[in-house]
């Protein structure tokens, strides 16, 4: 079959007005528009309208004994393909000149992936949407992407064997499916965030709506006409109420995401309402509905990129500018590759199918080998390399335990073996990043690093803390504490325990909305506050190690950087980054240091709480790692074009030496 045998379902101009809000929200959403803190609600909008439409062509196919497998995929590769290689290849362009070595091997991945179908699958492993880290992939859009193509791998099969059955039966399957997905959206999604964000099983029934709307039109189903104006008044508030109440705290999608898909679904099933015919029909949308699919790919890897290159707080206005002056290139995109590659070819249809086949995979090795080079680290010379090895070296460690993990490695490499003295370094992750320089510097005096780590898990005894997104973290913490605190106890060669940790977490603003904080391990203990639970679980620590006659030193955190001073280590090595970063975040300067005003509070609660708890102690020594990474003005955050962050919270190695170095009470 080719695809001269389609015939195109009448043209809705109401639905291309749909897209232009739906894209118009994820627009200003990813450009930090206050007002539009849930525009990510566009891409469900995106996802019923989709399946509304491709569901409905397969549907409608199938039933008159048209479809073909060769010239579905050959529409959705021309619909698709051309404007995703563009993207492509332009984003690695910049990526080029733009980004150090490691960023360009994850974006030449991400690319790949994309162009695979398959980028969900590669961020649900590597990314959260809505943690900041996300601003900074330039490839991140692209996993609705999978999620559709994923969907349409699945959809003509079910289809097909439903062919046999009546409108109404193949109507009540779809719904019974749509019904799965979505108890097991709502299910996964406050024990599985990320997977559930990210996943089809989780994803599929926003899709499957469309579907089944798409079959109920087709089976003679329409909303009377005196409803339809009611009907679709309340899909367009229920849309616009997910935008302006949402915000990264939603548990989405879950039963959340119901809101802005049955708002478009009630769109979708008013096509006679004057609000459809009038507003959403209107020049000026379907205008900006027809290019929003290269808009949508467009404008964040700009984005990003912008965001990379800045390294500091960006201007409230520049993301604004960038995300909607996307629109021109958006234009040239559909103008002079989304439109020109849709017409069909000569050809047959498996001919056109082959041929971009080959396209992908010939595209996907160029990609794949850029991720193999190790993100081409040629480009960057000897100093680039320095930065890229001292980035590298933070970014993993064997002695840090996972989120879940409830015994700490006890590895050679973790817990060394003979007669030598030891040191024991407890905490979360802002602990292990101190590690590898401690364990090097305690080596010329004969001592060796006990390292009990674990990530968000600062080393208390009776209370531990509450992560919504991680829900079996929290217990998996406090018995990875029982047994670390134990271990260092009673352990004869241990002379000294070291404990550190992101103090200031249960604190801050996001654990605040999102109702996490430390617990009482005790399922009858009584509810206290953060401050309370850090005062009693900190002093119960220290007060169990001194009995043991251990010597306990306390370390305060290290200033959280309102930049990441990674980020701006490449600016001394990629000319374009540093003239970007110059205009941008003209305050960064370039001499490893950084304004007070781009530091997190010196003295917050937490450290107020832990200095007090560990002079309390008799025994006990405290050291403010702040103290020696800051004075009045300002604070350090590299020295000789090393940066002493990885990111805005963890130290470097080069960071790790150079604090250490200025603790008396270390050997």
């Amino acid at each position: 079959m080719t695809t001269g045998s389609h015939r195109a379902l009448p043209y809705r101009g109401d639905i291309d007005g749909l897209r232009a809000i739906a894209v118009t929200a994820v627009v200003a959403f990813h450009a930090g528009i206050s007002g539009v803190s849930g525009g990510f609600a566009g891409v469900d909008v995106f996802f019923v309208i989709s399946g509304y439409l491709i569901g409905g062509i397969v549907d409608r196919e199938i039933g008159e004994g048209r479809f073909g497998f060769a010239a579905f995929y050959a529409r959705r590769a021309r619909r698709i393909v051309p404007a995703l290689i563009a993207t492509a290849l332009g984003t690695v362009a910049l990526g080029l000149v733009l980004l150090g070595p490691g960023e360009l091997e994850a974006l030449a991945i991400s690319v790949t992936a994309a162009l695979l179908g398959v980028s969900n699958l590669w961020f649900v492993h590597s990314t959260d949407y809505f943690v900041p880290d996300a601003r900074l992939a330039p490839f991140l859009m692209t996993w609705s992407l999978g999620i559709e193509e994923q969907f349409y791998l699945l959809l003509p099969p079910v289809l097909l064997l439903l062919r046999r059955s009546a409108a109404r039966t193949r109507l009540g399957a779809t719904l019974a499916l749509v019904a799965v997905s979505l108890a097991i959206s709502v299910i996964a999604t406050p024990l599985r965030p990320v997977e559930a964000f990210y996943l089809l099983p989780t994803r599929a029934w926003e899709l499957g709506f469309g579907v089944a709307l798409a079959m109920a039109h087709a089976a003679g189903y329409r909303v009377p006409g005196r409803l339809q104006p009611w009907l679709s008044a309340t899909g367009l508030c229920a849309i616009v109420a997910s935008v302006t109440l949402f915000d990264e705290h939603v548990r989405f999608p879950g039963h959340a995401a119901l809101l802005p898909t049955l708002g478009t679904v009630a769109l979708l099933a008013a096509p006679d309402s004057g609000l459809n015919r009038r507003l959403l029909a209107s020049r000026p949308l379907v205008a900006i509905g027809l290019i929003s699919y290269s808009w949508y790919l467009l404008h964040w890897p700009l984005l990003a990129l912008l965001r990379v290159a800045a390294a500091g707080p960006v201007p409230p206005a520049l993301p604004i500018l960038v995300g909607f002056g996307s629109i021109l290139p958006a234009w040239l995109c559909w103008r002079w590759i989304e439109r020109p590659f849709r017409r069909p070819a000569s050809g047959s249809d498996r001919r056109t199918v082959r041929r971009y086949a080959a396209t992908l995979a010939l595209c996907s090795l160029a990609f794949g080998g850029i991720a193999l080079s190790g993100g081409i680290p040629a480009r960057v010379g000897p100093s680039g390399a320095r930065v890229e090895a001292m980035l590298d070296a933070g970014r993993g460690n064997p002695c840090l335990a996972g989120y879940g993990t409830d015994r700490p490695n006890l590895s050679p490499a973790c817990a060394p073996r003979g007669d030598a003295p030891l040191i024991a370094l407890l905490g979360d992750s802002h602990a292990s990043a101190l590690g590898d320089a401690l364990r090097e510097r305690v080596a010329r005096h004969g001592y060796g690093v006990l390292q009990m780590t674990a990530a968000s898990c600062p080393p208390l005894l009776g209370a531990t803390l509450r992560m919504t997104e991680h829900p079996g973290a929290s217990r998996a913490c406090a018995a990875f504490n029982t047994a670390a605190i134990t271990r260092a106890a009673s352990d004869p060669r241990v002379k000294l325990v070291v404990l550190t940790a992101f103090w200031q977490s249960p604190f801050s603003t996001r654990a605040q909305v999102m109702g996490d904080g430390l617990v009482d391990t005790d399922p009858a203990g009584r509810a206290r506050t953060n401050a309370d639970e850090l005062r009693i679980a900190l002093t119960r620590t220290l007060v169990t190690l001194r009995r043991a006659g251990k010597s306990v030193l306390v370390l305060g955190d290290v200033p959280w950087i309102g930049f990441d001073p990674a980020l701006h280590a490449w600016s001394g090595v990629l000319p374009a980054r540093r003239a970007i970063e110059r205009r941008v975040s003209p305050a960064l300067g370039s001499d490893g240091t950084a304004p007070r005003a781009l530091v997190s509070p010196l003295d917050d609660d937490a450290s107020r709480i832990v200095a007090a708890s560990a002079t309390a102690v008799p025994g006990v020594r405290h050291v403010a790692l702040r103290a020696i990474l800051c004075d009045a003005q300002r604070c350090r955050t590299g020295d000789d074009d090393m940066p002493f962050y990885i990111d805005t919270q963890h130290l470097s190695r080069a960071g790790a030496d150079f604090v250490l170095a200025r603790i008396p009470a270390l050997p």
